[in-house]
């Protein structure tokens, strides 16, 4: 019985920690969610997403390259990389779909740099980081959902990239509950275990 009754407090301990880990975690990603802080840089990375859901056009990925597009147009960036590697439901190149849709709104194919290898946010950072290396560029502006900014700052943060972040706020899976959307509430775990794989 007192092996139970250790065991059921070491359980709860536990329990009782994870939590208010998570919470923390939480509290962060939503309090970086809709924070912009770009300002005049070299070039404007934009984070991938699966680009088509069924026979559409993921307005996720879209609202991230209006997003790109408004900043070049304001002269935020000379400059814009579009990561995202093959999607495995249909083999689509995430970069280039996004390159071409950017051409369709006004930046000019000559401002375009594409990654597109990149599965992951660590590796959208990764592959990145060589693209900027080769073309002298320093100072990044991040665009991708709110509820991915603090994941993706953490990344540059580790990679020591000179960055700011401007979150696509209008897109669709930001704007459909928010604070309470499925993908804020994964983002504590997707988190955690980039700090357990030493990603972080």
């Amino acid at each position: 019985m007192k092996f139970l009754r250790n065991f059921a407090v070491i359980l709860l301990f536990a329990v009782f920690s994870l939590l208010t880990f998570y919470t923390a975690i939480f509290l962060a990603v939503a309090n970086s969610a809709e924070l912009d802080t770009s300002f005049n840089s070299d070039v404007i990375l934009v984070l991938g997403a699966r680009v088509y859901i069924g026979d559409k056009l993921n307005p996720c990925l879209e609202t991230r390259i209006i997003k790109a597009v408004d900043l070049y147009k304001a002269g935020k960036a000379g400059k814009v990389i579009f990561s995202g590697g093959d999607d495995k439901e249909d083999g689509v190149n995430e970069a280039e779909a996004m390159k071409q849709l950017a051409i369709e709104k006004g930046i000019p194919e000559e401002d375009i740099l594409v990654e597109k290898s990149a599965t992951s946010t660590y590796e959208n950072f990764i592959y990145s980081e060589k693209i900027l290396e080769q073309n002298n560029l320093k100072l990044v502006i991040i665009v991708t959902e709110p509820f991915h900014i603090k994941r993706a700052s953490l990344v540059a943060d580790k990679l020591g990239i000179d960055y700011s972040v401007s979150p696509a706020k209008d897109s669709p899976c930001w704007t459909n509950n928010k604070y309470f959307s499925r993908y804020l509430l994964k983002e504590p775990v997707a988190i955690l275990a980039y700090m357990l794989q030493g990603k972080l």
